[in-house]
């Protein structure tokens, strides 16, 4: 296990890089962006490494600002007394400033502003881990929360945890995951290109090559997707299943690259393989042999990638993997032939 702490920049509000990252996140959540305009955003944030850290921050900041308790609402007579225009940082303003602005330049100030309060809340090192466990071991471990994360073989997590941040990143495997309830601080688990977001409940979360497997036993969580370099609400016309889902208990669904399914029901339990029980119900043996080589002495793997497409419903014993493939030979008329380092399944 490694720990480390995420240190902030304590002075946000007149960073230039900063400022300029902010300025970039206010443009994009136009649904009027141009690819022009977002093409210049990938260029600046290429010029530097800096420039994408301080924009990956910024985002970051703005999920966990959607989660914070609105204020009191102020009345007229209060408005009308508070000079304040955002025409410098909030920290270095100290008397009015009768300043006449457009709305849309005072729009954008404010949310620096606003940025940079976060900043401000999150000055507080959150405390970082690492967990993991090797190929056919499995693991609990409980956060200082009280969440209860169970974790399968060959499967590792990043832990982050602040008085503001709860966020986990699923690097590889799959994990149960029993949050603590916690309205103030979001449960947030990053597998792939999903990420779930819970306050208290339990949900199994597997991750493959291609995709993210999410399945909720207790409670409920959302499922959005991550962007990657093009905003979500750019893609989302070519990539219709590029939106937030809802996953209630007793349903699944499956994030990828073209986005997130419908949430379905689930026909197997999806905590089995805590009791040594792998299930599957037509699933493609690829993603099949990912799961079962999480517990194999040896890897399986296909001779032909086409072979990958074979449909798979059963249920494969931890503790008799050479068993179910054996079956696989038999059902298939494949032949599995043992080397030195692995087990090669090939047509016969």
């Amino acid at each position: 296990m490694n720990n480390q702490s995420i240190q902030f920049t304590d002075d946000v509000e007149h960073d230039p890089i900063h400022l300029a990252a902010a300025d970039w996140f206010v443009r994009l959540q136009s649904t009027e962006v141009s690819l022009e305009e977002t093409l210049a955003w990938q260029g600046w944030l290429h010029e530097s490494p800096l420039n994408a850290q301080a924009f990956a921050r910024i985002e970051e900041i703005s999920d966990l600002m959607r989660h914070v308790t609105a204020p009191p609402a102020v009345s007229m007579r209060e408005l009308a007394r508070d000079r304040y225009d955002a025409s410098v940082a909030i920290t270095s303003w100290k008397r009015p400033r009768m300043r006449h602005r457009s709305w849309l330049t005072l729009g954008a100030a404010a949310s620096v502003a606003a940025i940079a309060l976060a900043f401000a809340l999150l000055k507080t090192p959150a405390a970082t881990a690492t967990y993991a466990t090797a190929i056919g071991e499995t693991s609990n471990v409980t956060l200082s929360d009280g969440s209860v994360i169970a974790l399968g073989g060959d499967t590792q997590i990043r832990v982050a945890l602040s008085d503001n941040l709860r966020a986990i990143e699923l690097t590889r495997g799959e994990a149960l995951f029993k949050v603590a309830k916690d309205p103030a601080r979001p449960f947030k688990v990053s597998a792939g290109d999903a990420s779930i977001i819970a306050v208290g409940t339990e949900f199994n979360v597997e991750r493959d090559s291609d995709r993210a497997v999410v399945s909720v036993t207790e409670g409920r969580v959302e499922v959005k997707p991550i962007a990657g370099l093009l905003p979500v609400s750019l893609l989302q016309e070519f990539k219709p299943k590029l939106r937030s889902v809802r996953v209630n208990a007793g349903q699944q669904t499956t994030a990828g690259s073209a986005g997130i399914e419908e949430p379905t029901k689930m026909e197997e339990p999806a905590t089995d393989w805590q009791i040594g029980h792998l299930a599957f119900r037509l699933q493609p043996l690829r993603y099949v042999l990912e799961d079962v080589n999480r517990y194999a002495h040896k890897p399986i793997v296909l001779e032909n990638e086409s072979m990958g497409s074979l449909v798979i419903t059963g249920t494969v014993e931890r503790q008799n993997i050479s068993g179910w493939v054996k079956s696989l030979e038999h059902a298939f008329e494949l032949e599995a032939t043992e080397e030195a380092d692995r087990i090669v399944l090939r047509s016969r």
